[in-house]
């Protein structure tokens, strides 16, 4: 497999590759831009998904790393920023800052992030969407459905036909399995967007420490 066949996402990571090593003596960049493109041939056949390609580029690392690497012997680690350390946040309560949009901020710094892997982005997005904003929605729209209505007056008995007072409730009943599944549900609905958060900065303090 020669550059013209690779997948679109890796042909436009040899570019910055390329413009990257410009800095190396040409055997040396000729040397890593053969090897890296090797790499990719394998690691990439031919039909691999969009979401394929990403992780593969992924684990390389930024084309800057590689060549600081081949130029020095040392990888520069990227270092964690504003940007890790605002999207955890935005991710968490963002949607009850800024409704909706909050939590989109928070997905797009997340994305935008060099030290995240595509798991951890992935994680971030999909666990636990829009973050406690959705569970705040959920427990509400909850709370509205399970209204209970009732009336209460005076009305004849047909038997002795004297007038008698009534009331009446209209209240939902639900079962032990049914009210034990709510509550689960309900705490799985605050603890995943806690979680996610949490892992998210231990993967960003891993990558402070490591840089």
């Amino acid at each position: 497999m020669n550059a013209a066949t690779l997948h679109p996402l890796a042909r436009d990571y040899l570019k910055r590759l390329k413009k990257a090593a410009a800095v190396l003596p040409r055997a040396r960049r000729g040397e890593l831009l053969a090897e890296i493109e090797s790499h990719l041939s394998e690691a990439l056949p031919a039909g691999a998904s969009d979401a394929e390609a990403l992780n593969v580029l992924d684990r390389l690392g930024e084309p800057e790393e590689i060549v600081a690497e081949a130029g020095t012997g040392q990888v520069l680690a990227p270092r964690a920023g504003l940007n890790e350390w605002l999207a955890i946040p935005f991710l968490l309560v963002g949607g009850l800052i800024i409704p909706v949009i909050g939590w989109f901020v928070g997905v797009v710094l997340l994305w935008s992030s060099r030290i995240w892997t595509l798991r951890d982005k992935l994680i971030g997005t999909l666990i636990l969407p829009g973050g406690l904003a959705a569970s705040a929605f959920l427990f509400l729209g909850g709370a509205g459905m399970q209204t209970c209505s009732g009336s209460s007056g005076t009305r004849r008995n047909p038997a002795t036909g004297k007038l008698e007072r009534f009331s009446e409730s209209n209240c939902p009943s639900y079962s032990t399995l049914h009210v034990t599944l709510a509550i689960i549900a309900a705490i799985l609905l605050v603890v995943l967007p806690i979680l996610t958060s949490i892992y998210l900065g231990r993967r960003t303090t891993r990558a402070e420490v490591a840089a």
